[in-house]
């Protein structure tokens, strides 16, 4: 392996092996007898007592059985494994998800934190900017060429108006926060008889619930092993936002800046996706460039509340 994680074998008592998800650190082994996975964390304290919130409200989510363990700089947690199975991307799968995000959403809405991070708000300078720009015309580039200027030129104004612009629009609003996963996507969860649980709420942030709402509906088939190669569409979208919306009454604010929080989403970590792709082979997989390509190319007028 790349990096040595010998020393989070030894404090959990698991074997050492390689990583079972692609994308980060994730390992397997057994802790009084039970399953686990062990993986890092982050606020770990104040992770913990969410989950634990989020649990003892009925709510599927994991919480730790073991840790946290600070090991070389990161914290360490062992998760309970989950048996079922993923998201199969039929309407029942969507639904049951969308209905799970407004439980969340619902549940986090509480005036006091269990202590997540707050929401940071990003500060491009010009220098950012154009690194976004320039990054969006390599990816395209090396890998759709057809539609470089196609989609350069689209995004290109938007990204230069987003601190003016975008930005303000959004943070100004003083939209509603709630502690959130900000990673609410279809590899996160495991679906059982009683529906999916999310086994992995390691990003939580207390964020306008809006932006997280925006970030599901982007980028919630990002990183799936099959199919739907996509983002949502719109027969989709709308089972997920009406199972959410049976949970959670949007205000008018949140209704009025919706196209705004899907913009925002989309320069801040749609981008990002994308360009990061370049660099670490999902546009090697025909898989993810076909979901990317989707993710470049959308008109968020497809996800109308």
């Amino acid at each position: 392996m790349p990096d040595d994680y010998s020393e989070v074998f030894s404090r959990f008592g698991i074997e050492q092996q390689e990583s079972i998800y692609p994308f980060a650190p994730v390992f397997r082994g057994v802790i009084g007898g039970r399953d686990v996975v062990v993986k890092r964390t982050h606020s770990a304290e104040a992770m913990g007592r969410w989950v634990r919130h989020l649990a003892g409200a009925g709510l599927p989510v994991v919480t730790p059985l073991a840790g946290p363990y600070r090991i070389a700089g990161d914290d360490w947690v062992a998760y309970p494994w989950i048996d079922g199975r993923g998201y199969d991307g039929s309407a029942a799968d969507v639904r049951a998800a969308g209905d799970l995000l407004g439980r969340l959403h619902l549940a986090g809405d509480a005036e006091v934190s269990p202590g997540l991070p707050g929401f940071e708000w990003p500060d491009h300078d010009e220098a950012s900017v154009e690194e976004d720009v320039e990054g969006l015309g390599k990816v395209l580039g090396a890998w759709r060429p057809d539609l470089r200027r196609e989609v350069v030129g689209r995004f290109e104004p938007l990204l230069r108006s987003f601190m003016t612009t975008t930005l303000p629009a959004v943070r100004g609003a003083a939209l509603p926060v709630a502690d959130v996963t900000m990673d609410f996507k279809a590899v996160n969860l495991v679906y059982g008889a009683a529906g999916p649980v999310l086994v992995d709420p390691d990003n939580g942030e207390r964020v306008p619930r809006v932006l997280d709402l925006a970030l599901a509906v982007l980028l919630f088939h990002n990183d799936l092993p099959g199919e739907p190669a996509r983002l949502f569409d719109e027969m989709e979208w709308a089972t997920f936002r009406d199972a959410y919306l049976g949970r959670v009454r949007l205000t008018g604010t949140e209704r009025e800046l919706w196209p705004t929080a899907l913009t925002y989403m989309l320069l801040e970590w749609g981008v990002w996706t994308a360009v990061n792709g370049g660099e670490v082979g999902d546009w090697e997989s025909a898989r993810q460039a076909a979901f990317l390509t989707d993710l470049l190319t959308v008109d968020p007028a497809r996800y109308a509340l």
